[in-house]
């Protein structure tokens, strides 16, 4: 009977582990070089919003242009992350990244931006040059500059993506859709994620989360022991 159990929970943590494909909170307090190929711009802060989610540090980016992750991911996964937009109000998350100049780069576009703001700015760059497809919000909320969001993109075959907007600290449920894309180009099929910023832009990132397409990183409890997921990472 004990065999039983701990082969079950050996499977359970086999299970939910190779469902996680990724996952950084920064607490650490410095970059994971196994993890990112950052740029000179990123920085590990003190987290000075009162979010118990958040934990002690987030990463904070100006400027710099793209810094990517280390390992590649698939053609189909869910991207969660807490983000603020500061100086600007533009995030710049990256996807499919061959290299700097040839990627996706999805931005959130909140108050404060000069370049349609409240809309899901969906990009391809193609050997360094720029293309965007600006969607506005879809569920027709204004989502503010200096407030804490979480954002999760599901990125699928096809070159489809859907950008889905909740509080910080929000699970699936919570989570509104805002905007879909699908490359028409077909630029992309797999690649890096990792963040973007230019000039001023400056914005703060927690809670990096990949998973398998489909995954609820919300089903083990913070008191499990079965795995490390998005509950065991940070309280709410």
């Amino acid at each position: 009977m004990r065999y039983a159990i701990c082969l079950l929970l050996i499977l359970c943590v086999s299970t939910v582990s190779a469902e996680i494909l990724f996952q950084d909170d920064f607490e650490s307090g410095k970059i994971d070089d196994k993890k990112w190929s950052p740029q000179a711009s990123w920085k590990i802060v003190d987290n000075e919003d009162d979010h118990d989610v958040l934990g002690n540090k987030v990463i904070d980016i100006q400027g710099g242009d793209v810094g990517l992750s280390v390992d590649d991911f698939p053609e189909e996964y869910d991207y969660y992350a807490d983000f603020k937009a500061t100086t600007n109000g533009l995030t710049g998350f990256v996807f499919h990244g061959q290299d700097g100049n040839n990627i996706y780069m999805h931005q959130v576009s909140t108050d404060g931006s000069a370049h349609t703001p409240q809309h899901i700015r969906w990009h391809r760059r193609i050997n360094g040059a720029w293309t965007a497809e600006p969607g506005a919000f879809e569920d027709g909320v204004k989502r503010q500059q200096n407030v804490w969001y979480r954002i999760k993109f599901e990125v699928r075959k096809n070159y489809k993506f859907k950008a889905f907007i909740g509080d910080v600290g929000s699970e699936d449920e919570d989570l509104t859709l805002v905007s879909e894309w699908t490359d028409s180009a077909k630029s992309f099929e797999k690649g890096k994620i990792g963040f973007r910023k230019s000039g001023a832009e400056q914005a703060q990132y927690d809670n990096i989360v990949v998973a398998a397409a489909g995954f609820d990183i919300f089903l083990v409890e913070p008191k499990a022991k079965l795995a490390v997921t998005w509950g065991s990472i940070k309280k709410k």
